[in-house]
């Protein structure tokens, strides 16, 4: 019973990640197109995005959101990990086809993928404080809404209040996810 439990929320925390990894890429990518199309997002204008009028402080504000939400419910996968497997539950990392397909995991048997799993989740953080930053420190950048400057800053600030919430649950979720990997690779 417990080794279909761990398989269960092993699936799920590969589902959240595989979900976050491809919400972080596309971000990244329509960076990369901003930036060869001469930034025009980055300096105010809006864009069209699946049918969506995006604006910077839109972006900000959902990102940080949905940042948080990422961060909180990894937590509580990686500590449903770190607890449905005991010492002496007999669970071999072969019997899991989980674990094998999920090729971009912390418990990868390459360290390169473990490094690329590890380096998204902190650029995660990285765009998080990046965004509250240029909320905060943007003096003399006018919001693309016209918006009042104090609520300007107070979305930086809320992506900042953010940040320092959940610093401490992704440092937990390594946390977790190394004493899982730990145990897989003591049975193996």
């Amino acid at each position: 019973m417990q080794s279909k439990l761990f398989e269960t929320a092993l699936e799920r925390a590969a589902k959240t990640w595989q979900t976050y990894t491809k919400a972080l890429c596309t971000l990244h990518l329509a960076f990369i197109i901003d930036a060869l199309g001469g930034n025009l997002f980055l300096q105010g204008k809006s864009i069209d995005f699946a049918g969506f009028t995006v604006v910077r402080e839109s972006l900000s504000a959902t990102y940080g959101i949905l940042f948080s939400l990422f961060v909180a419910t990894t937590f509580i996968e990686s500590r449903l990990l770190k607890t449905c497997i005991s010492p002496n539950t007999p669970l071999m990392p072969d019997e899991l086809p989980v674990l094998h397909l999920w090729f971009l995991s912390p418990f990868s048997d390459l360290p390169f993928m473990r490094k690329v799993f590890w380096f998204l989740f902190i650029d995660g953080f990285h765009l998080l404080a990046l965004f509250s930053f240029a909320h905060l420190f943007s003096h003399g950048v006018k919001p693309s809404l016209n918006i009042d400057p104090a609520i300007y800053a107070s979305i930086g600030a809320i992506d900042l209040i953010l940040f320092i919430i959940c610093v401490p649950f992704g440092y937990l979720t390594y946390r977790n996810f190394q004493s899982v990997r730990a145990k897989l690779c003591d049975r193996s």
